[in-house]
């Protein structure tokens, strides 16, 4: 299922191959498909992936899915 975030609090998650950082400013809103396992979480932004800590995301946003299609 995908699932979006609202960013409440700044935080920054990290490119998987290239390794570029990349700050989330609150207000933007965020990608996670759920039933990832693990402390680390891929999210979607503007069509690029982004590997942020579980605790993070969960800490900086707030779950938010209007408007989100499912495919």
């Amino acid at each position: 299922m995908i699932m979006a975030y609202k960013v409440v609090r700044a935080f920054e998650a990290t490119e998987p191959i290239s390794g570029r950082k990349r700050k989330f400013e609150p207000g933007e809103i965020v990608i996670c498909h759920s039933g990832q396992a693990g402390p680390t979480l891929t999210i979607e932004a503007n069509s690029s992936y982004f590997t942020v800590d579980r605790s993070t995301l969960k800490n900086c946003c707030v779950y938010d899915n209007r408007g989100v299609t499912m495919s």
